[in-house]
């Protein structure tokens, strides 16, 4: 039961499906979305930084270029949440709105670190299947 309401946390913030594809037929197995999901980790971190002290330096240039960027990225993942919240951080930014961007730094904390806690599932359930094989 507990599994269960794990998994669909992780549905709601993340879609399996999108890297079940990208891993061929090894699926989630894959080492290429290993790979994928190490580096997603250290930028999407950068990134999300980026976009705060964007913020606060007022640089309207690099809260673009970083939360286009996010937005690209995320979607590319099935982290359709922060690539949302990501996309309506640049159309703010793009119309030079940087209260209401203000207002979605908290809305983008939350929706990565959900994030995490997905992957990190994901990545515990993988653990656990790859040990069994063994």
């Amino acid at each position: 039961m507990q599994d269960d309401k794990k998994k669909a946390g992780a549905d709601e913030v993340l879609d399996i499906m999108v890297l079940t594809s990208i891993g061929g037929n090894s699926g989630l197995a894959s080492p290429l979305v290993k790979r994928l999901l190490a580096l997603f980790r250290q930028e999407a971190s950068k990134l999300v930084h980026g976009i705060e002290y964007a913020l606060t330096t007022e640089d309207q240039e690099a809260l673009l270029r970083q939360s286009h960027t996010l937005k690209s990225s995320s979607a590319s993942i099935g982290a359709q949440r922060l690539s949302q919240v990501a996309r309506h951080i640049e159309q703010f930014a793009r119309q030079s709105e940087l209260a209401e961007v203000g207002a979605l730094t908290g809305d983008l904390r939350m929706e990565f670190a959900r994030l995490l806690v997905a992957l990190d599932a994901i990545e515990s359930q993988l653990a656990t299947v790859s040990t069994d094989q063994h």
